[in-house]
């Protein structure tokens, strides 16, 4: 059985990796598709250094659970695109297991942790091109992916 974990963010460079399983995997016996979606914690949920009190805690947590909430309907749609190319193309439904996350502040680290403890073969990821500036300024996921090393066969889509 091949494992393949594949991160998607909605942007079209993450559906070319979805593309690209689309047209490259279907038909392979044993396939198990994973779209894992990572919506990392904004800063403003973060304790900012002072204990709360038992008020503030639920307050914060019914802000970050409406958020959560809000940002998960508004991800429906790639998560519904992202299905439809793979089984337009003959990937089964029940081949394909979507999953989100909004337990971290590290997109890269969260994928890391899924793509070894899910006991994942390959890991397909989708990657732009971005100006030489705005990728030294902001980095990219899928950099920190390849330098930390992920413990299966990684494959960037470009």
């Amino acid at each position: 059985m091949e494992k393949m974990l594949i991160p998607i963010d909605g942007s079209e460079c993450a559906m070319k990796a979805v593309r690209y399983a689309a047209e490259h995997f279907a038909g392979l016996p044993g396939l198990r598709i994973t779209l894992l979606h990572v919506l990392p914690m904004p800063a403003v949920f973060w304790d900012e250094g002072h204990m709360l009190n038992e008020d503030e805690k639920k307050e914060r947590r019914r802000f970050f659970e409406e958020w959560k909430k809000d940002q998960h309907k508004k991800f429906e749609p790639a998560f519904k695109n992202a299905l439809e190319v793979l089984v337009k193309k003959g990937i089964g439904r029940e081949q394909i297991e979507v999953k989100d996350a909004s337990d971290t502040v590290d997109a890269a680290d969260r994928i890391l942790d899924e793509a070894r403890s899910g006991g994942y073969g390959t890991l397909l990821l989708g990657h732009c091109k971005h100006d030489k500036a705005s990728h030294f300024i902001r980095g990219s996921v899928t950099m920190e992916i390849l330098h930390r090393g992920a413990g299966a066969s990684v494959s960037v889509i470009e």
